[in-house]
């Protein structure tokens, strides 16, 4: 009986030990949003690579939509590829 007992509790520890996910925030990949104006951090009414680093649809054709060359994305650049708010 007492080694039940001890199955019981040894298996309770083991199983309360693999339910612990110490990792569950850390390895989320952070949220990225779809608005140009949630993506402007400094409001200037254009996007920079910095800006849309995190959203990969932007960063991956940052070259490609930048049709002036300027460095920077305006609305009118990346429109049709983003739902704009």
């Amino acid at each position: 009986m007492i080694r039940f007992l001890v199955f019981c509790a040894a298996l309770g520890a083991a199983a309360s030990a693999f339910a612990y996910d110490p990792f569950t925030t850390a390895s989320e990949p952070a949220p990225y949003t779809d608005s140009f104006s949630a993506l402007d951090a400094n409001r200037d009414g254009v996007l920079t690579f910095s800006e849309v680093f995190g959203n990969p649809k932007l960063s991956n054709n940052f070259t490609l939509l930048d049709k002036n060359a300027d460095g920077v994305l305006s609305r009118e650049e990346v429109r049709g590829l983003i739902s704009l708010r």
